[in-house]
């Protein structure tokens, strides 16, 4: 397993990899990354973004292949539906909507909210609902959808989270405050009108394209699969029991009785007990000549 195969200058260049913000509204410690400036235009350096690329889905690997719990976080119109699609097909905790205040700093009040969803709903399929007026039940149904909206990402979560995948922290704002002051480790895409001090491990890159996203996200989420397939691999090693080793019994050759049948094995070990012990005739004989010897 290994990270995605990252494509040459040209190749991101033609998805818009390298288009900033306007001149104006980049942060200054964004310069290292920062290629040059075109028609008022900031234009990212693509040979860093190779090497950041490289460097960041090596790290995110990593920590998936590690067991880490990682929430996708990114609710700008451009990627929301993207961050859920990636949520649902890896099995992650994502939000896409709206970062909750407190979803880090209280996340106990979170998880409140996450059971009460788990409830409401048990109740609508167990039949429960039916025994509440009418109203009751449409407060119930009402209530749910705000639920799942703004919660549905997060309802499998059952602890905080190692690190957070930010779509533009500088939007996500929120959320790297939050993940800052717990000390929750920051992974991001970054424009270059966002501080990069802000994330622990950066892409710089075009976080605003249709075209840029879509080739990032992609990255991300094969990276993420490779992880998860290393798990896997490393949970069937420790599950699958040890070999057993081969005995060999080694048996003298001269043990060895060969035959087919019962009756030609007989005879075969009649010859051989014949073999190993000498005859009566061939010790009187072997006595005459001794005793012979003695005389003369």
């Amino acid at each position: 397993m290994a990270i995605p195969t990252i494509p040459d200058i040209r190749e991101l260049m033609e998805a818009g990899m390298h288009f900033g913000h306007a001149s104006g509204h980049w942060h200054p410690k964004m310069k290292p990354y920062i290629f040059a400036t075109r028609d008022k235009l900031s234009i990212i350096d693509l040979e860093q973004t190779r090497t950041k690329l490289t460097e960041v889905l090596t790290i995110l690997e990593e920590r998936i292949r590690d067991g880490k719990s990682i929430i996708l976080v990114g609710t700008k119109d451009q990627v929301k539906d993207r961050v859920k699609e990636m949520g649902l097909k890896l099995g992650m905790p994502y939000v896409n909507v709206r970062w909750l205040g407190g979803t880090m700093t209280n996340f106990g009040e979170i998880q409140k909210s996450i059971a009460r969803m788990k409830r409401m709903e048990e109740a609508l399929e167990n039949g429960d609902a039916a025994k509440m007026i009418k109203k009751e039940r449409v407060m119930m149904e009402n209530e749910l959808r705000r639920l799942h909206y703004k919660l549905g990402g997060l309802r499998d979560m059952t602890k905080k989270p190692d690190a957070l995948f930010i779509i533009d922290p500088g939007h996500e704002h929120n959320a790297v405050k939050e993940a800052r002051h717990e000390g929750i480790e920051i992974f991001g895409i970054v424009d270059t009108n966002t501080n990069p001090d802000d994330v622990d491990h950066l892409i710089p890159a075009n976080d605003d394209g249709p075209k840029s996203l879509k080739m990032l996200l992609d990255f991300v989420e094969q990276t993420i699969e490779s992880g998860q397939k290393l798990i896997s691999l490393k949970r069937d090693a420790v599950a699958a029991p040890p070999k057993e080793e081969e005995v060999v019994i080694e048996i003298p050759l001269e043990e060895v009785i060969v035959g087919e049948t019962d009756e030609e094995k007989a005879k075969l070990t009649e010859a051989k007990k014949k073999q190993a012990s000498p005859s009566v005739k061939s010790i009187e004989e072997k006595a005459r000549h001794t005793t012979k010897d003695i005389e003369e």
